[in-house]
């Protein structure tokens, strides 16, 4: 925790989840609690949940909106910039206080790219863009192909894995090798057909880009013929973007591959792969982001958010939305396999002959 994520800057929250004045969310860095608010000006504030007086949670809601929070302990009252605003009998009991030194503390650093909202713990942190380097490049083709961008759909799904949070990152960043076996199932059901070539086998497309910073994605060539264009969306999406706001490179990127999933370290993660809404259905491309948050190290809890276009019709952002859940949602077929094979790495780390026999 003090390693890696008090370090590294975190994904806490996409815009489209607190578009209003007081909106909030309750979100994770490592295993510390954070309130990430918009104030009334309009300015993200990435708030630790913990009161400066006796370190009591302060937001116990989930979501919603305020202008302030109370401590339910001795009713401590924090403005949603994090400043200390009041308290009871502070004229008797708080009369030397210094308003200016008891507000919640604050992420030092706070920054957003196409809607991802980050926060750094360090002091001493790089910018954001210098942390992302050349993955910059890459959510431009996949998150900025037109001035509206995307946004959240329903809620973030969660739900408890036994197993490490390598084990997610891993697996999003650079591991196209499994998918040929592991997945297999998915193509015997008939929900991805030929799905030796869209993994690491001998005839997979899938090629493994790494970055600076421990970051790094899967590549693909392209989902899906005519009628559907542009990363396999069809003409009632594609039409919509701006592709003149991409540089040449960009735009030959866009015309001729795909992400299938990336990973920005240590634990956020992006899929975007086509899959059938339901039976007969053509594909629909859907865009789905992923957190592995740690809960110890044989514990984590998966995060799902769903993406839509905003300038798409709201059926087909549906069906994506459909589309992504069976593929990669708490009941998704691929999702099922992972999570039963994460398991191993934190029972074998347990195991006394493994450390005995020199497992490595």
């Amino acid at each position: 925790m003090a390693r890696i994520f008090a370090r590294c800057w975190c994904f806490v929250a996409h815009e489209s989840e607190i578009p209003e004045p007081g909106d909030y969310v309750l979100r994770y860095i490592g295993q510390d609690q954070f309130i990430v608010v918009r104030d009334e000006d309009g300015q993200i504030h990435v708030l630790f949940n913990k009161c400066t007086h006796r370190g009591s949670t302060v937001c116990r809601v989930e979501k919603g909106n305020s202008s302030h929070f109370r401590c339910p302990y001795h009713s401590w009252v924090f403005k949603n910039t994090g400043e200390w605003s009041g308290a009871p009998y502070r004229k008797k009991a708080y009369k030397k206080l210094d308003a200016g030194s008891w507000g919640l503390a604050s992420a030092p650093h706070v920054d957003s790219v196409h809607g991802l909202v980050f926060a750094s713990l360090d002091p001493d942190a790089p910018t954001l863009d210098e942390y992302l380097g050349e993955m910059r490049w890459y959510l431009d083709v996949l998150l900025g192909l037109n001035d509206t961008g995307m946004t959240t759909i329903g809620e973030p799904h969660r739900w408890r894995v036994p197993a490490n949070w390598k084990s997610g990152a891993e697996n999003f960043m650079a591991d196209a090798y499994h998918v040929p076996s592991l997945h297999r199932s998915a193509e015997d059901v008939g929900m991805f057909p030929r799905i030796e070539t869209g993994g690491a086998g001998p005839q997979g497309v899938s090629r493994h880009v790494y970055f600076e910073h421990g970051h790094g994605m899967i590549v693909n060539n392209g989902f899906l013929p005519p009628p559907w264009h542009t990363s396999g969306y069809p003409p009632e999406i594609a039409d919509t973007f701006q592709l003149d706001r991409l540089t040449p490179l960009q735009r030959q990127f866009v015309d001729n591959h795909s992400a299938t999933t990336f990973l920005i370290f240590p634990n956020f993660g992006l899929v975007r792969v086509p899959a059938a809404p339901h039976p007969d259905a053509p594909p629909a491309v859907f865009t789905q982001l992923r957190q592995w948050q740690p809960v110890g190290p044989d514990g984590i809890t998966n995060w799902n958010w769903t993406l839509g276009w905003k300038t798409a019709p709201e059926g087909l952002n549906e069906e994506a939305y459909v589309a992504g859940l069976s593929m990669h949602g708490p009941a998704g077929i691929l999702e099922q396999d992972d999570t039963v094979v994460w398991g191993g790495a934190p029972q074998a780390g347990k195991s006394v002959f493994a450390r005995k026999s020199g497992m490595r």
